[in-house]
């Protein structure tokens, strides 16, 4: 059979991510196999011209020394000839515009609601910073520096990334992620021009990745259709497909550690609360990081309650008049232990009917699941493990697993109390549930040039992307042993030669 011919094509990149090497590498895993294929690569990088980025949130120039060092030693590796240089290309009306551009905001609504031309830059900038403060709820004059440097990183890289693309002849861009500012930004400018774009993340294993066409990956029908596709692909092996599902479920159980980490492994299993009384119906409620998927897009916000200390209160207040009968139990999510902005005011709880469970608590989280008569989650993986272990799972929030009909989805505050209030509700069925686990067991495309040691190192035909470790450790002392107030005054000054240089 006569085999098509491939069509050379230019493929471009942004390395927006060097010091994150399982991303790196798989810019240059993707970069490796372009030119392989005799396709032409150009390589777009920060030459220390943003105010700010997610691998460099204040500009430090330590920071950005070990970020471009790390980037050249990388695509040293490359095995081929790649065009690179600064994704910086702004015109005298770009910089005009930039200097005019809001930067200060009177609620974190206005700044979410922020656009230039298609560019979403508030919500962008939002779902950086709030990332990186770990808190949903903004404060506005604490972080209006940041909010600033963000905004113009943002749209100088949307300007840049719209100006090259004007340029030059692309066929494809590449970039990681797609939420926060900078990344986020390119994605805009790509739309904006019409051109196709793939996203790049991580996968189920530390030795695969995942490719996203034109879409976020966080993007909940997508997600929901490549689970579907997935399961369907396995159908012809449905025992092996239902035994990978368990081991999914079975290994989270019993605090196997996935990609260097167990949320339960210092939980002592089978261990529930000491004022348990299995004669209460005990409605369990476990929270999450509001602040991971807040500012993604308008799919994720909060369509039931104001956020999710809102819907917690809510939940405990309706079952106040019923306390002989229901008992609240509140599972602070263990990544929150060293959060005070969200742990202070879920402490501050304080109700009759409501044992709050600390973070770093011996309970076990899945006694508490296998003996609840409900669970309430608002977007924590528990909520799609629920109903592997036969108990209901009620939605008070939005997930990426909501439409596999495993979980009940209420649409008000009236209809999930109802849930929790209707008498032995069945759990529904777990197949949405096996679909999910069998996905993140699986999906993923094999590195071919990149060997990782685990998730977080590894090598790149043959070694490793990472600059001198000598380099890191002085930047460590630096960091440690040099007064806040110098660094601070060292940033501040660096920033503000940065911003002068690009804008002029």
């Amino acid at each position: 059979m006569h085999q098509m011919k491939h069509q050379n094509q230019h493929l471009a990149f942004f390395t927006t991510h060097p010091l994150f090497q399982r991303h790196l590498a798989t810019d240059l895993e993707l970069i490796q196999h372009h030119l392989d294929a005799g396709d032409r690569v150009t390589v777009l990088y920060c030459d220390a011209e943003l105010l700010a980025c997610d691998i460099n949130t204040y500009h430090e120039p330590g920071q950005c020394f070990l970020c471009r060092k790390t980037r050249d030693i990388g695509l040293s590796l490359l095995q081929g000839n790649i065009q690179q240089r600064s994704y910086l290309r702004l015109t005298p009306e770009n910089r005009a515009e930039l200097r005019s551009m809001q930067t200060t905001f009177s609620s974190t609504k206005e700044l979410q609601h922020y656009t230039i031309d298609n560019f979403d830059a508030g919500t962008a900038a939002l779902s950086s910073i709030v990332s990186y403060v770990m808190n949903a709820e903004l404060d506005l004059n604490e972080h209006q520096d940041l909010i600033k440097r963000y905004l113009l990183s943002g749209v100088m890289s949307y300007r840049s990334v719209q100006n090259f693309l004007r340029e030059e002849n692309v066929d494809k861009f590449y970039i990681f992620n797609g939420r926060m500012a900078i990344v986020r930004a390119v994605m805009r400018a790509c739309e904006s021009e019409g051109l196709q774009f793939t996203i790049h993340e991580a996968a189920a294993g530390n030795n695969t990745y995942s490719l996203y066409d034109n879409s976020l990956p966080h993007s909940i029908d997508l997600m929901t259709r490549l689970i579907r596709e997935n399961w369907e692909r396995a159908s012809n092996e449905p025992e092996e497909r239902l035994k990978t599902a368990d081991a999914w479920f079975q290994n989270r159980a019993k605090g196997v550690k996935v990609n260097g980490y167990s949320f339960v492994e210092q939980q002592e299993q089978g261990l529930l609360p000491n004022n348990w009384n299995p004669n209460k119906k005990n409605i369990v409620i476990f929270n999450s990081a509001d602040f991971e998927f807040m500012w993604v897009g308008e799919e994720y916000q909060h369509h039931i309650y104001q956020d999710q200390l809102d819907g917690i209160k809510r939940v405990i207040e309706s079952l106040m008049p019923y306390g002989e009968q229901y008992h609240v139990y509140l599972r602070i999510h263990p990544n929150l232990a060293a959060i005070d902005n969200e742990l202070r005011p879920l402490l501050a709880l304080q109700f009759p009917n409501l044992t709050t469970i600390l973070p770093d608590d011996k309970t076990s989280s899945y006694a508490l699941i296998q003996h609840a008569d409900k669970v309430i989650t608002f977007g924590s993986t528990v909520g799609i493990e629920t109903p592997y272990w036969d108990k209901p799972s009620i939605l008070g929030g939005k997930a990426v697993y909501q439409h596999l009909g495993s979980t009940y989805n209420p649409a008000s505050h009236e209809e999930l109390m109802a849930l929790v209030m209707q008498d032995n509700l069945p759990p529904l069925a777990k197949n949405g549930a096996e679909m999910y686990a069998y996905f993140y067991s699986t999906f993923g495309t094999p590195f071919k040039h990149y060997e990782p040691k685990n998730f977080f190192s590894g090598t790149f035909n043959g070694r490793e992307p990472f600059a001198n470790r000598w380099l890191f450790r002085a930047f460590t002392a630096y960091k440690c042993l040099t007064p806040e107030s110098l660094q601070r005054s060292v940033n501040a000054h660096y920033a503000q030669s940065t911003l002068k240089r690009t804008l002029g």
